[in-house]
């Protein structure tokens, strides 16, 4: 890994109120590469995004971004960050108020939009296919357009790294395929992404490599365990026989 590349963690330890949490963990992302950072609920992946995120703190191992080590890493303006868009509850802003926050990084506070500011949020929002919707109410929208508000926020500041948390969660099929799509695209043009999934599909074919979670610990995909722990089991039917169309409407 060169001093530039976008991250790089190692030896990983983190414990939250005295029970561990990550047991060793490694992971880097080059630039121009997608990577997918799966496992099931409870394996860590939340944890050590904020981790490598520096909200949350780790107890043992390090975290580059950029070749900075965290502690003094400042230009946050080249780390993009898209959460699932439920986690965002402000319904009545519009879609240019919510990706315009994503030019924080390159003002002063209260400071008003300046013409730099407009062109980024312009082409953001023109990349992702919503400037002819940028005043519409952020809470009429599909999931699959706000996952793309969010995406357009993290792009406003031109960063270099993109991590997102399941970009696909709660996300109709075909924007499902849409999106990763653009993610695709924003690959090939130098973008560094790491990508929190339960499962690769629809992003499959844009991805580099995966990194597997199971328990705090990250597992080799020949492990055993690797298939448990990257994907969810459905709850079995009371009827005890498997919903054919489970997780299409989800």
């Amino acid at each position: 890994m060169n001093a530039t590349d976008p991250l790089d963690a190692r030896g990983l330890f983190v414990s939250l109120g005295g029970m561990p949490i990550l047991r060793d963990v490694s992971i880097h992302v080059d630039s121009g590469e997608a990577v997918a950072l799966l496992g099931g609920n409870g394996s860590g992946k939340s944890t050590l995004i904020k981790t490598l995120l520096g909200l949350v703190p780790y107890q043992e191992g390090t975290v580059e971004l950029f070749g900075e080590h965290l502690p003094g890493f400042r230009d946050w303006w080249r780390v993009g960050y898209v959460p699932q868009h439920s986690a965002i509850t402000v319904p009545n802003a519009t879609v240019r108020e919510i990706a315009a926050s994503g030019r924080l990084a390159h003002r002063k506070p209260f400071q008003w939009l300046g013409r730099d500011d407009k062109v980024a949020l312009d082409e953001a929002l023109e990349l992702v296919g919503l400037k002819d919707r940028m005043h519409w109410p952020f809470g009429s929208l599909s999931g699959g357009q706000k996952q793309r508000v969010l995406i357009a926020r993290a792009l406003a500041s031109h960063p270099d790294l993109l991590v997102m948390d399941e970009p696909l969660a709660g996300v109709d099929l075909h924007s499902q395929s849409g999106l990763a799509g653009l993610l695709g695209r924003l690959r090939d043009d130098g973008l560094a992404l790491l990508v929190v999934l339960h499962e690769r599909g629809y992003m499959d074919p844009i991805l580099s490599r995966s990194v597997t979670l199971c328990d705090g610990r990250v597992v080799d995909d020949e492990h055993p365990s690797a298939a448990a722990c990257a994907v969810d089991e459905e709850p079995a039917s009371a009827f005890g026989v498997t919903d054919p169309i489970s997780g299409v409407l989800a």
